[in-house]
């Protein structure tokens, strides 16, 4: 009956109401469309109330609820940033965020990756959708792909949804997923040139995509005994936050917050460190470079610290390839000589990892996580 929850016949909704017009109809066997559409509990149960299936549709529901209560007027009015309301109201919801993901997660630990993992896409690709990022996710869907119509960019949305939905479930399992370079969960496939650098522990700028699970990228690396300081951007949630920073301890790698990044990433490759980077999303003081033959503002860092220091500059795509299950290819180095020698400089090489970015996303654009906006505002 239900595709992402594990034996569930036993549990038969029977009726919905609608908030607007305040008519019952029949349940679909499905979860209701809609923000406008709340689950009353009415469920007939065939078994008992405390039933784990009973248990885990009941949770799928809360979330359901929230996430309306979230889109819905009233909710952006109480919830949005800029709100005169009061701060408690902030944090309230902040914490209600933390309590469902950790239900989520809660949920997603106790199957195996490959259940959670699937689990996950199929209710996100149908929650997401009804959120306010659904727009913006299309809208730069449709700057990168002119060419599908709108029914191809609302499917293609879905999937990017079930994606995001995937890699959330699949935090719980980051440490069993990835143990060095051989893993069953993990194909990992590398360029001779990156061999050599990756055998021989030379501090290296890794650099990816947000594709597939971006997260295994530096499970891979710190894992396979390289030290690795990893750039990330902070979630505006404290409580999500707290609770990602959790899950992240499990790869192995430091992490450091974006506010600090060049001047640490300098003293991280100093002293003998890699240091890894995820510069395909937009970046407010960023250099204008070519995206899917559009202006966006890009981070230079990986280019310029590879040319500042000389260090090799590696490309690294992930591809899923099941349910819990990716290949992730180190491509060859972009960079490993002077730019006084070649005449190269950051923008330039940011334009080409911009290239290779769009190649790999125009294989697999149902892997990109694209739900904010990547493009000027006047595009």
């Amino acid at each position: 009956m239900y595709p992402f929850l594990p034996s569930c016949t036993s549990v038969t909704p029977v009726l919905y109401r609608h908030s607007h017009t305040g008519n019952c109809v029949p349940g679909n066997n499905d979860i209701p469309d809609g923000a406008g559409v709340y689950v009353q509990r009415v469920l007939r149960l065939n078994r008992p109330p405390v039933s784990r299936d009973s248990t885990r549709m009941l949770i799928v529901c809360c979330i359901a609820q929230h996430l309306a209560m979230r889109e819905s007027y009233l909710g952006r009015i109480l919830f949005h940033k800029r709100s005169p309301r009061s701060r408690w109201l902030h944090t309230l919801g902040a914490h209600a965020e933390g309590m469902f993901l950790r239900l989520f997660w809660l949920l997603a630990r106790s199957m195996s990756p490959e259940r959670a993992s699937a689990t996950g896409r199929a209710l996100i690709s149908r929650l997401g959708p009804r959120t306010h990022k659904h727009h913006r996710l299309t809208g730069n869907l449709e700057l990168a792909f002119p060419e599908l119509g709108a029914a191809q960019r609302e499917i293609l949305a879905r999937k990017i949804w079930g994606n995001l939905g995937a890699v959330m479930a699949e935090y719980p399992h980051l440490g069993t997923m990835v143990t060095g370079s051989c893993s069953p969960f993990v194909d990992v496939i590398m360029h001779e040139d990156s061999r050599k650098i990756f055998a021989g522990r030379q501090p290296a700028i890794y650099v990816t995509a947000h594709l597939a699970n971006w997260e295994l990228v530096a499970a891979t690396i710190a894992r396979s005994g390289i030290p690795l300081s990893v750039i990330y951007g902070p979630q505006r949630n404290p409580v999500l936050e707290r609770m990602l920073q959790r899950q992240r301890k499990s790869l192995g790698c430091r992490f450091i917050a974006r506010e600090n990044g060049v001047r640490q990433l300098l003293r991280e490759l100093r002293a003998g460190r890699s240091v890894g980077l995820l510069p395909d999303q937009r970046v407010e003081k960023g250099e204008p470079v070519p995206f899917f033959g559009r202006q966006a503002p890009t981070s230079i860092t990986p280019a310029w610290l590879a040319l500042k220091l000389e260090c090799p500059l590696i490309p690294v795509q992930v591809e899923r390839t099941g349910n819990a299950r990716f290949r992730t290819v180190f491509h060859r180095p972009v960079t490993s000589v002077d730019q006084e020698k070649t005449g190269v400089d950051p923008v330039q090489l940011t334009t080409e990892l911009n290239r290779i970015f769009e190649s790999w996303i125009r294989r697999q654009p149902e892997q990109w996580l694209c739900m904010k906006r990547r493009w000027l505002p006047d595009t």
